[in-house]
């Protein structure tokens, strides 16, 4: 839709990035504020609607806490893959799918047989970054529930360990498997998937 011309489109791409550049401690504390079990406004307005008898502590139990902090996570950076896949779309050559439209193809297979693989490329560059800036989430975890319910990860463990409880040669025994985990990720990913766009 947004790789369309129309009035107000540059508003609107503007408004699915605000998520990604806005501040993460401003938008995780507003996140917490509105889904607060006892003064939240989404609470307050799912008891009022008489959908839940009672208010629900999104970040303070399983497996809720873990699906929040996902959906949260889904929220704030997926205008970074917006931006990336529509500046790819822009880039296609409109030549192939007025050739598909002239011998008749559906909306569905000028996706998948043109959009798809031209996209691969710039996906699989994605997925990669994706992976490891969530494997090394640490601060909307942290602002968010402090890696309780189900939420820690192993860079929340790190700070614990070392700055916590004070014991720094486990933090960074956990920061040295992090750092052997994703080079493992990164020799499998170059070595076996796709190398298009120049990967």
């Amino acid at each position: 839709m947004l790789n369309k011309s129309f009035t107000g489109q540059g508003i609107l791409r503007g408004l699915f990035l605000f998520p990604y550049v806005a501040p993460v401690i401003a938008v995780a504390f507003t996140w917490v504020t509105l889904l607060d079990p006892f003064s939240g406004s989404f609470n307050a307005l799912l008891v009022q609607m008489g959908l839940i008898d009672t208010p629900i502590n999104f970040f303070g139990q399983r497996p809720l806490a873990l699906f929040t902090v996902t959906t949260f996570e889904i929220w704030r950076y997926f205008p970074l893959s917006f931006l990336f896949i529509l500046a790819r779309m822009q880039s296609i050559d409109h030549d192939m799918y007025e050739a598909a439209d002239m011998d008749g193809a559906s909306p569905f297979q000028k996706f998948y047989y043109l959009s798809l693989p031209q996209l691969m490329g710039i996906l699989s560059v994605l997925f990669l970054l994706r992976f490891i800036w969530t494997f090394n989430k640490f601060d909307d975890i942290f602002l968010m529930t402090g890696g309780n319910a189900g939420t820690r990860t192993l860079t929340v463990n790190v700070y614990e360990q070392a700055f916590a409880i004070s014991n720094i040669g486990a933090g960074a025994a956990v920061a040295v498997v992090i750092f052997a985990c994703l080079l493992a990720f990164s020799f499998f990913f170059f070595k076996f998937l796709s190398r298009e766009e120049g990967l």
